[in-house]
């Protein structure tokens, strides 16, 4: 029993890393998208075709990445802490 605990915890460590890191590459992701949709706004230009309310909804769509991944984060901080 307290072997299967030490193991879960263990890991939910390994999974923490991971999400971490990714959640850090998503965030660079994100402000890069950001940026580039508010210069191509206050410019009034396109971007590779691309008109800024695309570089937004671009944008958006990495921050559902990471909110899907903090979701997913505290399910499985939640199961490693379950108790039978």
């Amino acid at each position: 029993m307290a072997n299967e605990i030490y193991e879960d915890e263990k890991a939910y460590k390994v999974e923490s890393k991971k999400f971490t890191r990714y959640h850090d590459i998503l965030e660079w992701i994100f402000m890069a998208l950001f940026v580039v949709g508010i210069v191509t706004a206050a410019l009034d230009i396109t971007l590779s075709g691309f008109t800024p309310i695309i570089w937004f909804v671009l944008s958006f769509g990495v921050i559902l990445i990471i909110i899907c991944m903090e979701v997913s984060m505290i399910r499985a901080f939640l199961e490693s802490r379950k108790k039978d």
